[in-house]
Order: structure tokens, then C-alpha cells, then sequence
């Protein structure tokens, strides 16, 4: 496959291209690039967007890969793509490059022109580009770590590099080994495993006295839309039974107003040895339309865990590692 970056726009060739990307960060003045100006480096293509913890947990490979191979002609070029609404962003998306520390390239695709020019369907998703511009290998989702380093190296070779560095250091998160609890949304379209199946529109839901094991329910009164699911009036509480290590779930907070959300582990406040980091005192101050660490267990158990929400804050997807 012959790929190509004209202006601020990527596409493959012989295809028609999509509506221009938005933003550029990490470039000299936030100039896009080019691929024709790319010529004669390795490029890799990487699709993700900021709260897919499947996208935060290759972070640390993809930053390692750039640490060892920029100096030696590796570009990264990051495309951000957006899941929902917020992270089209601008400020949301600098915020959480800064945050996780990203140097390398990065480009905002909110209208998926990039995206659906490569026919993508994942996040996180790499094209790895040789010096004359062809795609010479994919990976798409987690994992194959060691043949992807494998194939920047063997294209640097072919580039013409005569030494190499010592492969990375850099190495992916990766997830609990007994995860046993599928990501579900919080969205009438797209949600799994809940007691009583979301609707479109505000509607009271009775809960359940006790989740069975990856199980979702929701208590209270709530206005579930296409991405989201928000209480009405009054706190609700969204209930699931897990097996995993780690808990996470995006939420936002109307005009940014820090609100309280309370965290429970089996019917009580989640003690400080066993809350993600975003937990203080059994409870997440949401301000950032983000990701937000909910539990971090040692192992992978099975618990159940209730999360309680304040009219304002929006809940949108569950993920586990």
C-alpha cells in the first residue's frame, strides 16, 4: 500500500482523501507534515485516542520505540481519533499528551478523514511506512511488541542505517493475566451485561440487590443518549460485578465543575490500599473529561463495585486490566 500525507491530510493513494485533519501538536509551530517531506525516514502510524486504555497501555512501548530510533530516521506520527464527542477537543487532547508525556507528532482526526482513508477499524492500530512510502507492516489492538521493534529495525537496515541502537527498553503495560470482564459502554446502543438493557431517553431503573460476575446495573434515574448515561435530579448509582485488576471509567463533568463521585467496594467505601489513583478518600473529584482510575487490586479478584453520581457527571465506558 502506497501511503501519502499531503498538507494536513493523510491518505492512501488512488483514494479519495477525507475532511483535513485538525490540529498538529508537537511540530515547529504546529506546522502539519508531509510524507513527501517524510521521504527517506521510517514512518509509523499510530491511531489511538486518549481514554482507549488499550491505546495508554502500548504508550510506554511506542514513546520507548521513539527515545531509540528517532536520532536514527524513526518518525512517529500519532493520528488522534476521536471515540467520543469530547476528545475532539483541542485542549483535552494537548492536555493528555502532556500529561502522558508524548513527544513525538501528533494529529487530530475528528472527522475521520484519515481514519476511514486507511480503511481503519482499531484503536490502538500502527502502519508501519518504509523510506519510500510504502506500508510494510500492521498491528492491530495490543501485543506483537517484539516483531513490531523487529520491523522498524529490519526498514532502518533497509533505509540504509549501518548502526543500530540496542533495542528499547521501552515496555507496554500489559493486562492482568486472569481479566475476565469484557469493556461495556454506558450508552443505549452499545452497552452489555446490564440487568435491565439501557434505553434512549431519561427512565428509572431499579438496580439490583447484589451484581452477579460481569454483570452492569443501573439505579435511579438516568438520561441515556447515544454516548453516555447521566442521573437525573438526584445521585444515581451504576452497580458491577468484575473479575480484574484495575477499574477504569470515562466520565465528565458538565462546564468542567469539579463534582464527587463516590467509589464502593463490596457495599463500602474502597479503602486507599485498593483505589485506582484517581480515588481519595473513597471518592474521584471529576473535572477532566477523561479516563479515570477507579480500582487497582494486586490481582485479579472478583468484587463488586458500585459507583455513585452526581446529577452533572456523565458516565460513557467501562474498561478492565
Amino acid at each position: 500500500i502506497s501511503a501519502c500525507l499531503v498538507g494536513s491530510e493523510m491518505c492512501i493513494r488512488d483514494r479519495p482523501c477525507g475532511v483535513l485533519n485538525q490540529r498538529w501538536f508537537n511540530t515547529p509551530q504546529g506546522q502539519p507534515l508531509s510524507l513527501a517531506g517524510l521521504r527517506g525516514h521510517v514512518v509509523l502510524v499510530d491511531f489511538w485516542t486518549y481514554t482507549c486504555i488499550n491505546c495508554i497501555r502500548t504508550l510506554p512501548f511506542l514513546k520507548g520505540l521513539y527515545a531509540t530510533y528517532h536520532r536514527s530516521g524513526l518518525e512517529i506520527v500519532g493520528v488522534e481519533t476521536p471515540e467520543f464527542t469530547f476528545e475532539q477537543d483541542a485542549g483535552n487532547v494537548q492536555q493528555a499528551i502532556q500529561s502522558d508525556g508524548i513527544q513525538y507528532p501528533v494529529v487530530q482526526d475528528n472527522h475521520y478523514g484519515t481514519w476511514n482513508a486507511y480503511s481503519n477499524q482499531y484503536w490502538p492500530a500502527e502502519y508501519l511506512i518504509d523510506a519510500r512510502g510504502e506500508v510494510r507492516h500492521t498491528q492491530f489492538g495490543e501485543g506483537n511488541y517484539g516483531e513490531s521493534e523487529d520491523a522498524v529495525r529490519s526498514l532502518l537496515r533497509e533505509a540504509g542505517v549501518r548502526a543500530l541502537p540496542a533495542p528499547s527498553t521501552g515496555r507496554a503495560i500489559l493486562p492482568s493475566a486472569d481479566l475476565g470482564t469484557p469493556e461495556t459502554y454506558l450508552d443505549y446502543q452499545r452497552s452489555q451485561g446490564f440487568a435491565q438493557p439501557l434505553q434512549a431517553g431519561t427512565h428509572s431503573y431499579p438496580g439490583v440487590s447484589q451484581p452477579a460476575a460481569n454483570q452492569f446495573a443501573l439505579r435511579g434515574t438516568w438520561t441515556v443518549n447515544s454516548d453516555s448515561a447521566t442521573p437525573v435530579s438526584s445521585p444515581g448509582t451504576i452497580q458491577a460485578g468484575f473479575q480484574a485488576a484495575h477499574v477504569y471509567l470515562v466520565l465528565t463533568s458538565a462546564g468542567g465543575v469539579p463534582r464527587q463521585v463516590q467509589v464502593l467496594l463490596d457495599g463500602h467505601p474502597i479503602p486507599a490500599g485498593r483505589a485506582g489513583g484517581d480515588v481519595h478518600q473513597g471518592a474521584v473529584t471529576v473535572r477532566g473529561q477523561r479516563l479515570y482510575s477507579l480500582v487497582s487490586l494486586p490481582d485479579d479478584e472478583q468484587h463488586a463495585l458500585t459507583v455513585v453520581v452526581p446529577p452533572g457527571v456523565s458516565a460513557y465506558d467501562f474498561t478492565f486490566g
